[in-house]
C-alpha cells in the first residue's frame, strides 16, 4: 500500500514510529492513516506531521498499549480490519463465468477500480499507476469485452499482499472476485512465494461480509483484527 500510495501521487513517510501515508488533497480518513511499524510511537509527531487532516492511526494488537493513550487524546475506536494470512497452496476450484488474466491494460483496470470502489475523481487518474511497476501484478476479470473486476497482488521477496479489489455493479455476484483471489494465489505460487496476507473488514455483529467469506473460501486463516483509531 505504501508503494501504491506514493505511485498515485500522494505523500508516505516514517514519523514518530510510524508509517504515515496522505492522499491529499482527499479528506477521508481512510486516504490518511499512520501504520505503527517500530516499538516506539510519537503520537504527538504523528498528529504534527497531519497537520488539520483528520486521519487514522491503525493498531495492532502487538501495539494495543497504544489504545489508551490515544483515547486520551480524543481519538475514538471505529471499523477495525480482519488481517489473513495463508501459505501459497493451491487454492480451492473457483467457479465463475469471467475470464480472468493478468493485464497490463491501464484503461480497463482503472474502469474496475472506478466504478468497483467508486473512486473520487481526484483519485481516478491516478489508480492505474501501479500496472506494469516493479513488483506489482495486476488482474482483470473480463465479461467478453467488458472488465468486470480488478485486484492486485503486490511482491515483497518471499511474501506477497493481495489488495485493490473491486468489482463494477453490473458484475457482481458473478464469482469474480473468488476467481481473481484464486488467481493471484495461483501467480504466488508460481512465483515462489511462502506467505500472502490480505484484508478486509470485520465481522460486524459477528457476521462476516461477502469479501470475508471469500477470503475463507480461498483457504486463509484469521490473523488479527487492526483496529482504526480516528483523530478528534
Amino acid at each position: 500500500m505504501l508503494d501504491f500510495v506514493r505511485r498515485a501521487g500522494g505523500a508516505a513517510e516514517l514519523v514518530g514510529g510510524a508509517v504515515c501515508v496522505s492522499q491529499a488533497p482527499l479528506t477521508d480518513p481512510i486516504f490518511n492513516r499512520a501504520l505503527p511499524v517500530e516499538p516506539r510511537i510519537d503520537l504527538t509527531a504523528i498528529a504534527t506531521w497531519f497537520g488539520d487532516r483528520r486521519h487514522i492511526v491503525c493498531v495492532t494488537p502487538a501495539n494495543a498499549a497504544l489504545e489508551p493513550q490515544l483515547e486520551a487524546r480524543g481519538y475514538s475506536r471505529g471499523y477495525g480490519w480482519m488481517k489473513f494470512e495463508r501459505n501459497a497452496d493451491p487454492p480451492p476450484t473457483v467457479e465463475s463465468d469471467l475470464r480472468v488474466a493478468e493485464t497490463t491494460d491501464v484503461e480497463a483496470f482503472t474502469l474496475a477500480g472506478r466504478e468497483g470502489f467508486g473512486l473520487p475523481p481526484e483519485l481516478e487518474s491516478s489508480f492505474g499507476a501501479i500496472v506494469g511497476a516493479s513488483g506489482w501484478h495486476c488482474f482483470l476479470a473480463w465479461a467478453g469485452a467488458e472488465p468486470a473486476a480488478c485486484a492486485a497482488l503486490f511482491v515483497d521477496g518471499e511474501v506477497g499482499w493481495l489488495g485493490l479489489g473491486a468489482t463494477r455493479p453490473a458484475f457482481r455476484r458473478r464469482g469474480g472476485q473468488g476467481a481473481l483471489l484464486a488467481a493471484r494465489l495461483e501467480t504466488a505460487r508460481a512465483l515462489g512465494l511462502t506467505r500472502v496476507a490480505t484484508e478486509t473488514g470485520e465481522r460486524i455483529d459477528g457476521r462476516p461480509s461477502d469479501s470475508y467469506r471469500n477470503i475463507l473460501r480461498a483457504g486463509f486463516g484469521e490473523a488479527y483484527v487492526r483496529a482504526n483509531w480516528s483523530s478528534p
